[in-house]
Formats: C-alpha cells, sequence, structure tokens
C-alpha cells in the first residue's frame, strides 16, 4: 500500500466529482483488517480529505466486522 498514492486517487477523484471534503458526513474505508493496511488507507484519507475539513470526518468500514465478502464486499457498504 503507498500512502501517496492512496491520497493522491482521493484527492482526484474528489475533484473531478465536484465534492469538497466538508460535503462528507462520513467516509466508508476500505478496511483491510490488517496492521499495516489500515493505518496507511486511514493517513491517507486524512491527508486528502480530512485536514481541508472544517469538523471532524467520521470514518468506518463494514468488511472488517463481517469480512471480506469477495464479490459481493461493495454490498455491506452500500447498505450500511
Amino acid at each position: 500500500p503507498s500512502l501517496e498514492a492512496q491520497a493522491r486517487l482521493l484527492r482526484e477523484v474528489y475533484a473531478r466529482a465536484g465534492v469538497a471534503p466538508d460535503e462528507l458526513s462520513y467516509l466508508e474505508a476500505h478496511g483491510t483488517g490488517t496492521p499495516v493496511g489500515d493505518p496507511i488507507e486511514v493517513r491517507a484519507i486524512g491527508q486528502a480529505l480530512a485536514q481541508a475539513r472544517s469538523t471532524p470526518l467520521p470514518i468506518g468500514s463494514v468488511k472488517t466486522n463481517i469480512g471480506h465478502l469477495e464479490a459481493a464486499s461493495g454490498m455491506a457498504g452500500l447498505l450500511k
């Protein structure tokens, strides 16, 4: 996992979508559930989105609660 690449991608995606960081009320993270991946993902989110906000950005990940669901993993986040 690359902190810089993840942060850059988040900035690019939100800029293209025209969504400012302050417009977010919650972010559903990938949540790898690993001691290496999770901290990198959270730091990237913080650098790309949270630092530009006027309020904290709540982050969650349903995957860490129910497991990696293979092809259905996106559905868990959508339903949450």
